[in-house]
């Protein structure tokens, strides 16, 4: 991929407003322009491959996925996957995805409530696994310590030899070092506050919409660069 413009875009909350709404034509047909103007397109999500596969309206639009909030990479190119995570995380969520309070994902889980949060202790306390609970607006997503979504897109980045400029778009707290790490950082305007004091552009518009404004300004500062 020879390119030195990377846009890097959460899903639920920023390109659509909950997670089984699908992305607006108007801002499909932007940002299949901007892969036409050379920009690589990058899809960061705490979704898993298999719920992105299902997505018709995601389907080779996207450069590279990074899936599970950093846990996992997908590349177009190459149809690669790879998961970021040892065997020890595997046999953790495995033992975790028999309590009754999760919803399960390709390699974590989110959790439906916090009534499980001792056991989940134990179960790690016994692999010798250190892990975080992010609050993703109000779903609770299991990660290992040293994962985030700058993590996984920093991967992929290198796996596709990427080395120039990189724009993030993203809305809640889990996206926060993705954001912080980008050359250019902007949010819709229903992004959690924590976001909305680092980024360099704030929507006054929300969701998609807010992505269709951020992407009409980015369009502008790199008139005429092809």
């Amino acid at each position: 991929m020879k390119s030195n413009k990377a846009l890097v875009l959460d899903l639920d909350g920023t390109l659509t407003k909950s997670g089984e709404d699908r992305i607006s034509r108007e801002l499909r047909s932007m940002l299949l322009q901007f892969k036409k103007d050379g920009w690589i397109l990058i899809l960061a999500t705490g979704r898993d491959r298999r719920y992105l596969e299902s997505r018709e309206d995601l389907r080779n639009m996207f450069d590279g996925w990074v899936c599970e909030s950093g846990i996992s990479i997908w590349i177009l190119s190459t149809r690669e996957y790879r998961v970021l995570v040892d065997e020890r995380w595997r046999l953790f969520i495995n033992g975790v995805k028999k309590l009754g309070c999760i919803i399960p994902k390709e390699n974590t889980v989110n959790l439906s409530c916090s009534e499980c949060m001792e056991s989940i202790g134990l179960i790690a306390s016994r692999l010798g696994i250190k892990y975080k609970i992010l609050n993703n607006k109000g779903s609770l997503l299991l990660l290992p310590e040293n994962i985030d979504k700058f993590i996984g897109l920093n991967e992929l980045l290198k796996l596709i030899n990427f080395k120039g400029f990189v724009a993030a778009v993203g809305d809640s707290e889990i996206d926060i070092e993705m954001l912080k790490n980008a050359d250019f950082k902007a949010a819709p305007s229903n992004a959690d506050q924590v976001v909305k004091e680092v980024v360099d552009y704030l929507s006054p518009r929300e969701d998609g919409e807010g992505v269709i404004d951020i992407l009409r300004l980015l369009k502008h500062k790199f008139v005429g660069d092809r």
